[in-house]
């Protein structure tokens, strides 16, 4: 039996791609995959290791998944790399993100190319109906820096970060 679901959807995940570009202009690859996999599984939020004074824990326990949760949040993760390696090279491709940044490992805007105006609608109203999520990963999850010791990488333990540097 095949059950669907959007975290292995490439499509989808170019759309929730080009969501975090529209909300943050400038981010590394890396993050932007922890933070499209925290916007797939919205209760995953609750697994971090979050900082003192923020209200992840409360909005994990708010917002459930719309389909069923990881079994193991690490393979799910790792599952989905190939899928978001090919959504943002797709969006590289097409002019979305300034392709020199995106072979450094940097998701930047190009402010040259526009997107179509039904999918910058699309775009806006997921944004406005995921508000509550959309508002936690681009202010505060975004704002931990990605490596080093409580970097996004060490208090999600969903990529290595032993050998980065801080």
């Amino acid at each position: 039996m095949l059950i669907y679901h959007p975290a292995f959807d490439a499509y989808h995940c170019v759309f929730r791609m080009l969501a975090l570009i529209e909300s943050i202009p400038e981010l590394e690859i890396d993050k932007a995959r922890l933070l499209d996999f925290y916007q797939v599984f919205p209760s995953a939020i609750g697994e971090i290791r979050l900082p003192s004074g923020s209200n992840g824990r409360r909005l994990a326990k708010a917002l459930t998944n719309a389909y069923r949760n990881p079994l193991n949040p690490k393979a799910a993760f790792r599952d989905m790399a190939q899928i978001q390696h090919a959504a943002l090279r797709s969006i590289a491709a097409l002019g979305i993100v300034d392709v020199k940044s995106y072979e450094q490992g940097i998701l930047q805007r190009a402010d040259e190319r526009d997107m179509p105006s039904t999918l910058k609608d699309n775009i806006e109203n997921y944004i406005l109906e995921h508000a509550e999520l959309i508002d936690f990963l681009t202010n505060e999850l975004s704002a931990i820096p990605l490596r080093g010791i409580n970097g996004l990488k060490h208090r999600s333990e969903l990529l290595e970060h032993r050998y980065d540097l801080p």
